[in-house]
């Protein structure tokens, strides 16, 4: 039992791991290039295993995650995507996120039954995107534009840095022109597709085999605090406050 239990951990594990390798070499399709920056969709694929399997796994695919993207930061030198060769910008961010999501994702889980943990997936897959935007945006701040370790100067990106801040006068603006819009879009998919994904996850559409052998984790009644009414509350909420951020940052492009 253990031994299957091992096998068929890696073995979706190494799924998982794939998908994100094929979404990082297929042109727009992990990575949508747009002006001097590509949005990814990669993160969808973190958001659903950190669903399923919860922190840990979350962590390792946020993990490879970002060390993918740092590989892939080198196919655009004279881009702010080389920026994301430093790896405090590209995996850092991507780890936490991965870690963040599956620890909320398993907190939900625990204290939530089925109607409420499908009803939160949604809103909380679009919160957690606003989230990786928000990390990766502060660690490229940090440790890309104000280089408090050097990396950037000693791997040559000072260049980038210098033009995109003549280009747009400040980092702020450079958001609002740029990261803003793509970071809207990328809300949107999180919000729409992970529903689909959770649906069959909380009805035991995945193989039964999977939580008898532990490998995935059952949505269980023992510790329950949100009932139906709650949980519709809460994603009234989380929706309320997405949708304002998004109507925020459009109408701040939009002014600029």
């Amino acid at each position: 039992m253990q031994n299957r239990k091992s096998i068929l951990n890696i073995s979706i594990s190494a799924i998982f791991l794939a998908l994100i390798i094929v979404f990082s070499y297929i042109p727009n399709l992990g990575y949508i290039t747009f002006g001097p920056i590509s949005f990814t969709t990669i993160h969808l694929i973190v958001l659903i295993g950190a669903m399923i399997f919860g922190k840990w796994k979350g962590l390792i695919f946020g993990t490879f995650f970002g060390i993918f993207s740092l590989i892939i930061s080198m196919q655009y030198p004279g881009t702010v995507n080389y920026l994301f060769l430093n790896p405090f910008v590209s995996v850092l961010p991507r780890m936490l996120f991965g870690f963040i999501s599956g620890w909320l994702f398993d907190y939900f889980r625990k204290h939530t039954d089925k109607v409420g943990f499908l009803a939160i997936c949604a809103p909380l897959a679009g919160i957690l995107t606003i989230l990786h935007t928000f990390l990766t945006l502060i660690c490229l701040y940090v440790f890309g534009y104000l280089d408090i370790f050097k990396i950037s100067e000693g791997l040559g990106m000072m260049d980038i840095i210098k033009a995109n801040e003549a280009a747009f006068g400040s980092f702020g603006n450079f958001i609002l022109a740029f990261i803003a819009p793509g970071s809207v879009c990328e809300c949107v998919a999180a919000i729409i597709l992970t529903p689909s994904v959770s649906s069959l996850y909380v009805y035991d559409k995945l193989p039964t085999n999977f939580y008898k052998l532990g490998v995935v984790r059952e949505i269980g009644d023992s510790e329950l605090i949100f009932s139906k009414k709650v949980a519709i509350i809460i994603v009234s909420i989380f929706s309320v406050i997405a949708i304002a951020l998004c109507v925020l940052i459009l109408c701040l492009y939009y002014l600029m």
